[in-house]
């Protein structure tokens, strides 16, 4: 298990803590005043009296800014992934020469855009631009110790779709492992599929309508998609199993990959 996933397993765990807090709120609303002993006066029960008077609030106002903070979840472990799975070639390979080439040519491309870039990086990545020189001046045939700019890759990841999932790993030398994760029986199970095929298309279905479920809550898009609790909590499991087959198979693939001697 990647440090990527992990982190993303322990934020889903406080995302499914609190999808339950709020369904059990929901659920205690209408039963308060059966508890409540209407003859105390104290703050308590005006807390509680106040609490079971809110008749018009609805669960789905709340589910939609929980899915966004599930969906950002995702895509901040995609590109922690994209990261790790960089480290991992250069651990594998131990020599610079012994990396897949492809990773060595856009190991130069992406730090040399970046540096290049007029504009500011995204906020929400963290690059520090002497680092990454001093990187690739060590990143040289015949060096033994030297460190890609794994965190450029990261900036690779610009959403939660299939494709941008697919075109990121496969810069980062990690190809055709769509079918090794729609093979995983617990996702499998968790897409009601049996075929390979018919998993992946569903993968892909699922991620797109995230990513515009996401995108309509987030920018105040004209598709407001009234969510359950329920639907919520589907989708946080399938996110769960999906990231959890993708890391597998993306580590397996590395793992088992033939490098230039």
């Amino acid at each position: 298990m990647t440090k990527a996933l992990e982190e993303f397993t322990l934020g889903i765990a406080e995302i499914r803590s609190d999808l339950k807090f709020l369904e059990q709120s929901f659920e205690l609303r209408p039963r308060i005043f059966d508890i409540l002993d209407t003859n105390q006066q104290s703050d308590a029960i005006k807390l509680a009296r106040n609490f079971g008077q809110n008749k018009n609030i609805q669960p789905a106002s709340f589910c939609g800014p929980m899915l966004v903070r599930l969906v950002a979840s995702f895509e901040r472990y995609s590109r922690k992934l994209m990261q790790e799975v960089v480290d991992a070639w250069a651990k594998r390979a131990k020599k610079f020469e012994r990396l897949p080439k492809g990773l060595i040519e856009r190991n130069l491309i992406l730090t040399g855009r970046v540096l290049g870039n007029c504009d500011p990086p995204r906020d929400y990545l963290n690059l520090n631009s002497a680092s990454l020189v001093d990187n690739l001046a060590q990143c040289r045939p015949g060096q033994d110790e030297f460190r890609l700019n794994s965190e450029v890759f990261m900036g690779l990841i610009k959403g939660v779709t299939l494709d941008t999932l697919d075109k990121g790993l496969e810069i980062a030398q990690i190809q055709n492992w769509l079918n090794a994760v729609g093979a995983d029986r617990a996702l499998q199970t968790r897409l009601e599929k049996r075929r390979v095929p018919d998993t992946t298309k569903a993968i892909e279905a699922r991620l797109k309508k995230l990513s515009r479920w996401r995108n309509n809550w987030a920018h105040g898009g004209d598709e407001m998609v009234s969510l359950s609790i329920a639907d919520t909590l589907d989708e946080l499991e399938f996110l769960k199993d999906f990231c959890t087959a993708l890391d597998a198979a993306v580590m397996k693939q590395i793992a088992a990959a033939k490098l230039p001697l």
